[in-house]
């Protein structure tokens, strides 16, 4: 069938957050990504983001050819990567909270370099450390202390990678129906802290072993006295990953509540 291209393509880096690859298209346009996905018939209003995946999914065919991206690029990003399976299978074997809305933590010092992008691992749940700057990303805005891409304000939000795509928290005093102002806090402010050296080689090697699991989902591995099955090897791993960050900080302690819904595709 044939389609009218739009006229700017904004090509999805491997490894790019869906959403902040929408928020990247939509300052092209100076449209918000609800405007953009309403164009293209997607979505009418704003929604989860684990429902605007679904709809991405069933409509990828549809955004690939009106916005001009190779089919690959949007079918890679949407499927995910072996570490986002393994993050999907300790969030529904070991946490049983209910899961907040989808968000993402951040890195301030890739946000910070020339034309900065956000990357999906920093969603991830089991990848708290940012290993090109062996810093921890950090969880909340330093505005308004959210954590960036909950809830569906970024739907209908312009702005580019660096700033906070939140709404400022509702404040008690204020009369109802007032919407709070956006945050556009600058991300490149916050802080960021150093994370020890055998804390990024500990992340490094779940994220190979993962890759190893998925290539070789039937191998076994001698484990002390006993042959286990490599998903079962790599479930520990990721416990013992959890357990070592929370000793080293607070800030990269992993929830039960992030993250599920993003992740639930590969479980």
């Amino acid at each position: 069938m044939w389609v009218e291209r739009w006229p700017i393509t904004v090509h999805l880096h491997r490894g790019e957050y869906l959403p902040g690859w929408l928020m990247r298209v939509g300052a092209r346009y100076q449209l918000s990504p609800l405007q953009i996905l309403r164009e293209l018939q997607v979505v009418q209003r704003p929604v989860a983001y684990h429902r605007v995946l679904d709809y991405l999914i069933a409509n990828q065919l549809r955004i690939a050819a009106y916005l001009g991206v190779p089919m690959g690029e949007l079918s890679l990003a949407l499927w995910g990567t072996p570490i986002d399976a393994a993050a999907a299978r300790y969030l529904v074997h070991h946490c049983q909270t209910r899961p907040d809305p989808a968000g993402s933590r951040y890195c301030p010092r890739c946000l910070a370099e020339p034309d900065p992008w956000w990357h999906a691992g920093w969603a991830n749940p089991l990848l708290p450390i940012c290993l090109r700057h062996q810093v921890y990303l950090q969880t909340v805005c330093p505005g308004c202390g959210q954590m960036p891409w909950t809830g569906t304000t970024w739907m209908g939000n312009i702005a580019v990678p660096w700033r906070c795509p939140q709404r400022q928290p509702r404040d008690p005093a204020q009369r109802p129906g007032r919407v709070p102002p956006l945050c556009r806090h600058d991300l490149r402010d916050a802080p960021a802290l150093s994370a020890p050296e055998k804390m990024c080689t500990a992340q490094q090697n779940l994220i190979e072993f993962a890759a190893l699991a998925d290539q070789q989902p039937s191998r076994h591995l001698h484990y002390g006295t006993v042959d286990i099955p490599i998903i079962e090897a790599l479930d520990r791993l990721c416990q013992r990953l959890v357990a070592a960050v929370g000793l080293h900080s607070s800030k990269g302690a992993v929830r039960c509540s992030e993250g599920r819904d993003s992740f639930r595709r590969h479980a």
